[in-house]
């Protein structure tokens, strides 16, 4: 199933366990032998599978434990560099930020008589 913003946080959480129990499953480890190489309790392997919420850290550690860790690189790539800022940069990095350009300090009103 294609995980869409449709989706109640439920049924995302629900995917997400049964994603992470056939990975698994596939690589023919059973939830105690996974909870031992994560770190984590039997019963914390079993509520991430069951779809119940459970702490991030606890899904990372699961994942590492995997060697599937690089998928949350998929799905939150870093950011990378703007194309109109690589434009304008020419591909340099930018080193330091530049302060914005002040505002001339306003000359003396003139008046009537300083003509001078």
């Amino acid at each position: 199933m294609t995980i869409t913003h449709l989706m109640t946080d439920e049924a995302v959480l629900a995917e997400l366990g049964q994603r992470l129990a056939r990975v698994r499953l596939s690589q023919g480890i059973t939830q105690e032998q996974l909870a031992d190489a994560a770190g984590v309790s039997k019963r914390t392997v079993q509520r991430l599978e069951d779809g119940t919420p459970a702490q991030l850290a606890n899904l990372i550690r699961c994942l590492r434990a995997l060697g599937r860790l690089d998928a949350l690189e998929v799905m939150l790539p870093s950011d990378g560099p703007n194309p109109i800022d690589l434009l304008e940069r020419r591909g340099h990095q930018r080193q330091r930020a530049r302060p914005g350009v002040a505002e001339p300090a306003p000359a003396k009103p003139w008046t009537w008589g300083d003509e001078q």
